[in-house]
């Protein structure tokens, strides 16, 4: 940039250099997906830090969790647009995110959101869109949105978001600034060396300054550094934004276009101009710029700028940078930053701060009475150790720890005089007392006065070897102690050629009284340093000498906190992060449930797959849940403990005896005696001491209690000896690769489990098996024994976790590892072992409830059957405290599982537990999956937002709801991703369970509810059937009442919320996915669109219908023309009915009404709907009635052979033909020409007339032979059952089981019941024709008369009377009765031969004008078939009694037809003639 350039640069140039200097650091990013990662992880954190530093009972508002939403939502679609190589993708993709994030760009900067500073997130959303103007080469977009993130906010823009940028484009404009800061800070610190006015302004002072100093700061001095940190900072923040302005400006100014003039360069003027330059860096452990981790949150910051009132806060901003501050050093001399990190070469050996030039040239040194090892400073990075506060007379050196020794200087030899800086001798006080706690692991003892237990007690789990040979020494020599006051120890301090990580934080760091890490350090006149808390307590004990020197305090009060010292720790803590939580000072429990992480699984164990539902968590979740389930009291030592050292050796006194029984003898009888003693000493002394666990951790003693182990048979020695190893393994995780190193030990903890030791589940948890070793074990009958085993053992020992808890956790590694048939088999084990009750009864207990939800959920997955008995046993309210208190990936499982229990086939029980979930808890549920569903991914929402819908449909729908609109708008969206067929998937599955229509397995069988509706019953009976066999079929004719009385009012507050959502927008969505390539998603989109078109128009008009008209008609017209599939084309037909009542879809359907005709004759056999649709669609004026009837004529089968053709019935495809001979023939009629397949001839004379039952299984025969004979039909064939002789010629026959009604050559009708002499009921007129309707008789008799009979009473009466005419006589010789509709034909009058009555009025509703006399009626659900004396058909529309064609028999006039006969649906017509042959027709 400019700055970089002594000579000035023009505007272009200017702006070319920044486009190059963003661009590459852009690109850069672009490339690496780990740093862009990480970088994401980071912030993430500092947000996370914050949100735990908030006051908790400030509830977040809705809308500032969508902001954070919003900006997550934007950065993941970001990086999806960066990996996908799909132009369209990555350009949708990239357009989604740059609406998300300019959300947060345009947010106040001077506002808060959900407790994080609003500048935070736009500075953070800015380089993000940066990114994303990259991606679509836009370079000056790119470029001012960097500048903007600068403007915003230059802090954590120079440490957090581009550090290395802001070193390229403004630190060289700082100059001055960091002059002057060198030159106040120089002076600053000249104030605290004692004795100063000796020394030159110009001096080494980098060599000369360690760390000892610090602890001389006053607190006036302290309050000064913080002060010019704070002006130091700010001065660059504000240069920082002045620049970024003028580069902005820079990139706006057209020369061509713009009135303004050029932007001028700004000059970053210091708060005051330094008298001259300092010539010598500050070690970086002084220095004062913000050290602020990402684990502090915002807060320092915050604090800092809305307190300047002078307020002295030192350890709020008391770290640096490292991006920053640690990365670079100003030298004033050259003008421009040094890169620290190609000088670096750390010190491998402890020498004195110094480099070797000033020790050669330095001859100040002052021996002290104690030869007192020195720090190693480096110049250019901070230490990791500091000294300590205490007398100077320590055993225990400093080691200095480096994270990467420069090789340069690995051989150089260790001084072998450890001399003492001379402003350090000076503090000198006291070189009589030595703290033996903090021996460092790499320091040999060389002293002969000192014991050699010491390394028994202190050194690390690591040196195994060097524990066995001090544990040998140390059953012979006796218990650790300390060195005796006053000798000395000659100490070398060589450190092994290749570095390592520290194994123990520095000493200075750890309180001498409770063992760990400083968390409030106090530092005493006696200048020894102690945690506030600890100190308070001693001297609240009524003690008043300092614990180590014993010196007197002549203070009443504690001093203030040592903030230096504070700030040095926090920056080791963030430099070794694990070593300091190993090592923490804190109230926080403990978690000893620690899943070891990925890298240390087995590469056999498979992670849990992710719920969405859920279900489908990442390994590296379950693994943090697991790490907080389970809690316990921390271990930390009281004041007291490390002060009464005495009862710890005293312990181990004890001990000692018992263990070297257990390591030595060959007695087992003896080794368990000691085993029982040992844990008896330890229990009772109820003092948890690291010394002795470190003594019984040693390899030896782990060995002989793990021989005990495995050659033990009493139950309570076993127990013991597990009590032990697994307090042993909770505080040292080494104990673990002991006991794992041998593969029968894990083999002999897994017999003790499944010989019934439950206590072994404990072991082997904290073992932290892999998948592969638990499933080679099949543990799941033991664990499950465990878990179901109400009366524990009681046992005078507390296990850091008990038995039923480990057994529970072990369980779901079990069912959660390895793959999806493992998983399906180790699910089934539980269930089949009666595992849910007892699961379902551990509930109840606070500890492992994140298992056993985990574990009931995947039990429902693999079995649905046990989904009702969990639904009616769980109580909810632990699972609805998870959801409330538990991680996200936890409320996802929980979720998953109340989602999973609402899809219940009985819908009243489903909304007894949707209500259960709404009322319990102490929070409001449904705010709680608001909450979540705004948070969640695209595939978790699909779970929570039919949940949430549910939960607000308990009632009936308001007016307005945002569960309800969030929800359902959820569920649109997941539709619209077409990019993603799996969320689409998800979306409609769960709109099909939302209909209430499920199985007992929670699948939807809305499809069979839909055709059933449409009159296709048999995948509904099916249906059905089957559920009655699982549930029982008394349970199920018991509720079925109730039960359809709830769905039905479920069903329809569903869908009317779902079609009036926002104007119909379901529809436009539904539009979408029946276009899909993917099968199965138009399939299920199609059902769930018939569903809701069904609903919508039994509900008022709101206008929705115009909506889903536009949307989907055309959709189903194409559906039901195009599709071979016939329940598809009768769902098509169930929509299309609803369609019909819509005036402005009659319109759009009578343009395919002809093609639709067509199909829907099809559909007519199947669906009770498709004639409404018909019958609409033929009274459209549009519609030719002769083009849509429309018959061809078949080849005649003559049949003469056999005489007149008397009678025709067709039935079930096949058509029965009866003759004047006594022949009966059956024909098959399924294919064009009907086929011969059966003749009979047992009446001896003509057989008149035939009958089929309703049942069409019977057939009955009348013959002018005197008989009426009962027919078997077959498939193939009818064979005769019965006869009966009824003394009279039958010209026309009605029967059924229990009675025969027959006409003969006499008046009236006769009634015979199958036994005895036949009834007259006689009304003086010959019968030509006979109907039946219930238990009423319909003739058709002479004189152009109905007469009707009550067949319960065997009484007439008449029902139409017709006139009578001077010439000739008028009969009626056809009757047929349908759907309380008469139709009669007969003789011509007045140009009418036929008449429609209705039953209940007999009133005429319509005429037949033939022109001629009509023979024969048939007629089918809708169309009227008359048979003239002409010898022509005329086909008659049933709904308006019109005329639509009319057939001629080839023979014209010349034939009479006998008979007449038409199939179901009027697609074939037969008629049978007087000169023997059937004529067929078939509708084209």
């Amino acid at each position: 940039m400019a700055g970089n350039y002594r000579f000035e640069m023009d505007q272009e140039d200017i702006v070319r250099s920044l486009i190059t200097s963003v661009g590459s650091f852009i690109q850069d990013r672009l490339i690496d997906k780990e740093q862009r990662t990480s970088h994401k992880e980071q912030c993430a954190e500092r947000l996370a830090a914050e949100d735990g530093s908030s006051d908790k009972d400030t509830e977040v508002r809705y809308s500032d969790q969508a902001v954070l939403a919003n900006l997550d939502w934007g950065i993941d679609a970001l990086e999806e647009a960066i990996n996908t190589s799909n132009i369209e993708t990555k350009m949708a993709r990239l357009d989604y995110a740059e609406k998300m994030l300019q959300v947060c760009a345009m947010l106040d900067s001077s506002q808060k959101t959900a407790g994080v500073p609003n500048f935070y997130l736009s500075a953070w959303a800015h380089l993000n869109l940066s990114y994303l103007w990259k991606l679509r080469n836009n370079v000056n977009n790119t470029v001012l949105h960097i500048l903007e993130m600068f403007i915003i906010d230059p802090f954590f823009s120079r440490i957090d978001f581009a550090p290395e940028l802001w070193k390229c484009l403004f630190l060289p404009h700082m100059s001055s600034i960091v002059g002057w800061y060198s030159e106040e800070r120089h002076r600053i610190v000249m104030d605290v060396i004692p004795d100063s006015s000796d020394l030159s302004f110009t001096m080494d002072f980098d060599h000369d300054f360690n760390e000892s100093l610090i602890f001389s700061v006053r607190p006036d001095q302290a309050e000064k550094m913080q002060k010019l940190e704070q002006l130091y900072g700010q001065s660059l923040d504000d240069n920082t934004r002045l620049y970024a302005k003028y580069y902005k400006d820079c990139i706006n100014y057209d020369s061509a276009t713009s009135k303004k003039v050029i932007p001028l360069l700004p000059i970053a003027e210091p708060p005051m101009t330094p008298l001259h330059e300092v010539r010598r860096s500050i070690p970086d452990y002084v220095k004062f710029g913000p050290i602020l981790p990402k684990s502090a949150g915002f807060t320092p910051i915050l604090r800092v700028k809305e307190n300047a009132k002078g307020e002295s806060r030192l350890n709020m901003t008391s770290s640096t940078s490292d991006n920053q501050e640690d990365s670079t050093t100003w030298d004033p001399v050259k003008g421009i930053p040094e890169e620290d990190e190609e000088d670096y070469e750390p010190e491998p050996h402890v020498h004195i701060a110094s480099n070797k030039r000033n020790q050669e040239n330095r001859s100040s040194y002052v021996e002290g009475r104690s030869k007192v090892e020195q720090i190693n400073i480096n110049q250019k990075q901070s230490p990791k150790v500091f000294p300590s506060m205490d007398s100077p007379k320590v055993e225990s050196p400093k080691t200095p720890y480096s994270q990467e020794p420069s090789p340069k200087k690995s051989d150089t030899p260790s001084r072998k005089g450890v001399p003492v800086l001379r402003l350090l001798s000076g503090r000198v006080k006291d070189s009589s007392r030595s703290n033996s706690m903090h021996l460092s692991q790499e320091l040999k003892i060389n002293s002969a006065d000192s014991d050699d237990e010491r390394t028994v007690q202190h050194e690390t789990v690591g040196k195994r070897n060097d524990r066995r040979r001090s544990l040998s020494q140390s059953l012979e020599k006796g218990s650790p102690n300390n060195s005796d006051e006053g000798s000395l120890s000659c100490i070398s301090l060589p450190l092994s050629e290749k570095s390592t990580a520290p194994s123990r934080p520095p000493k200075d760091f750890v309180c001498p009284i409770t063992g760990q890490i400083f968390n409030d350090p106090v530092t005493l006149e006696t200048g020894q340093t102690y945690e506030g808390k600890a100190i308070q307590e001693w001297i609240k004990r009524g003690n008043t000498t300092c614990p180590i020197t014993r010196q007197s305090l002549s203070a009443a009060t504690l001093p203030k906190t040592n903030y230096v010292l504070k700030r040095l720790i926090t920056s080791w803590r963030e430099q070794h992060p694990d070593l300091a939580q190993e090592f923490s000072y804190s109230q926080t429990p403990r978690s000893y449930l620690n899943i070891p992480s990925s890298r240390e699984r087995s590469s056999e164990s498979t992670p849990s797959p992710t719920f969405n539902h859920p279900n489908h968590r990442r390994i590296e979740e379950i693994v943090e849940q697991r790490s907080r389930r389970f809690m316990r009291t921390a271990v930390s030592m009281s004041p007291t403990s490390v002060i009464s050292q005495a009862a710890t050796e005293a312990i181990i006194n004890g001990l000692k005896p018992h263990v070297s029984c257990l390591c030595t003898s060959e007695d087992l009888q003896e080794c368990e005696e000691a085993i029982l003693t040992i844990a008896q000493i330890w229990n009772d002394s109820k003092l948890e001491s690291q010394g002795v666990h470190s003594y019984l951790s040693a390899p030896t003693i782990v060995n002989g209690f793990v021989e005990v182990l495995s050659a033990s048979i009493k139950r309570e020695v076993l127990k013991t000896t597990i009590y032990i190893l697994s307090e042993l393994l909770y505080v040292d995780d080494s104990i673990g690769e002991i006991l794992t190193s041998v593969d029968s030990d894990f083999e002999c903890l897994a017999t003790l489990l499944k010989d019934g030791l439950p206590e072994a589940a404990v072991l082997i948890y904290l073992l932290r098996p892999s998948f592969s070793q638990l499933s080679a074990h099949n543990f799941v009958p033991s664990l499950i024994q465990i878990i179901s085993n109400r009366n524990e053992d009681s046992s005078d020992f507390q296990f850091t976790i008990g038995p039923k808890e480990a057994a529970v956790v072990l369980l779901e590694q079990i069912i959660t590892g390895g793959g999806e048939s493992d998983r399906s088999f180790n699910a089934m084990q539980i269930i089949s072992g009666n595992g849910i009750p007892a699961l379902l009864k551990c509930l109840e207990h606070e500890n492992g409830r994140e298992s056993i939800v985990c574990i009931l959920l995947f039990c429902i997955r693999a079995d649905k059957s046990c989904r009702n008995t969990v639904a009616s046993r769980i109580e909810l309210s632990p699972v609805l405290e998870l959801i409330h208190t538990g991680s996200d990936s936890v409320k996802a499982t929980c979720i998953e599982l109340l989602y999973e229990l609402v899809l219940l086939s009985r819908r009243t029980l489903c909304n007894q537990i949707l209500q259960i979930i709404k009322d319990e808890g102490a929070f409001s549920t449904m705010h709680t999956l608001l909450v979540c569903l705004q948070m969640a991914s695209m595939e978790q929402k699909s779970t929570i937002a039919p949940l949430l819908l549910q939960l607000d449909l308990l009632v009936e729908p308001r007016k307005m709801s945002i569960y309800r609109e969030e929800s359902i708008e959820a569920l649109i969206e997941a539709l619209h991703e077409k990019d993603f067929p799996a969320t689409q998937l998800r979306a409609l599955d769960a709109l099909l369970s939302l209909s209430g229509h499920l199985t007992n397995s929670g699948k939807s069988f809305l499809e069979a509810r839909l055709l059933k509706t449409a009159g296709f019953n048999q995948r509904y009976n099916g249906t059905i059937k089957e559920e009655k066999q699982r549930a029982g079929e008394n349970d199920i004719t018991n509720t079925m009442e109730e039960e359809e009385k709830a769905l039905s009012s479920w069903e329809n507050r569903m869908a009317f919320v779902l079609c009036n959502h926002e104007k119909g927008l379901i529809f436009k969505a539904l539009e979408e996915c029946l276009t899909s390539t993917s099968m199965e998603i138009a399939k299920y989109s199609f059902i769930v669109a018939t569903w809701l078109i069904h609903m919508l128009y039994s509900f008022p008009d709101t206008g929705i219908r115009d909506i889903a008209r536009k949307s989907l008609l055309e959709q189903f017209i194409q559906m039901l023309q195009s599709t071979k599939n016939l329940e598809e084309k009768i769902l098509a037909a169930l929509a299309l009915r609803g369609f019909i009542s819509d005036l402005g879809a009659l319109s759009e359907l009578g343009i395919y009404a002809k093609c639709l005709c067509r199909n829907l004759r099809k559909l007519k056999k199947y669906s009770t709907v498709v004639s409404d649709i018909m019958k609409t669609l033929m009274n459209l004026p549009c519609i030719d009635d002769a083009e849509l009837w429309c018959y061809s004529e078949c080849p005649e089968m003559d049949v003469s052979m056999n005489g007149e053709v008397l009678c025709l019935l067709h039935i079930r495809g096949r058509l029965i033909s009866s003759h004047s001979d006594g022949t009966i023939k059956v024909w098959e009629t399924g294919k064009r020409n009907p086929r011969l397949i059966h003749e009979t001839r047992e009446h001896s004379k003509a057989v008149t007339c035939l009958y089929v039952s309703s049942s069409c299984n019977k057939l009955y025969s009348g013959s002018l032979d005197r008989t009426i004979r009962v027919w078997a039909i077959n498939q193939e064939e009818i064979h005769c059952l019965q006869v009966h002789d009824v003394k009279e010629p039958v010209l026309e026959l009605i029967a059924n089981t229990h009675f025969a009604c027959f006409a003969s050559q006499a008046t009236g009708v006769k009634v015979y019941n199958w036994s005895g002499v036949p009834k007259h009921v006689n009304f003086q007129k010959y019968v030509k024709c006979l109907a039946i309707m219930g238990d009423k008789l319909y003739c058709g008799c002479t004189g152009y008369s109905i007469q009707e009979v009550d067949l319960s009473t065997q009484t007439s009466t008449t029902f139409y009377a017709g006139a009578k005419k001077l010439l000739g006589k008028q009969n009626i010789y056809s009757l047929q009765v349908q759907k309380n509709v008469v139709f009669a034909g007969g003789s011509l009058v007045d140009g009418i031969s036929g008449k429609v009555f209705t039953l209940p009025s007999k009133g005429v509703i319509g005429t037949l004008s033939t022109g001629s006399d009509i023979q024969r009626l048939a007629v089918n659900n809708d169309l009227i078939f008359s048979a003239t004396k002409s010898g022509n058909i005329e086909v008659w529309l049933q709904e308006r009694v019109t005329k639509m064609t009319c057939i001629k028999m080839k023979s014209g006039g010349q034939s009479k037809i006998t008979s007449l006969a038409v199939d179901k649906d009027g697609e074939m017509i037969f008629a049978g003639s007087i000169d023997g042959k059937i004529q067929v027709w078939r509708l084209d």
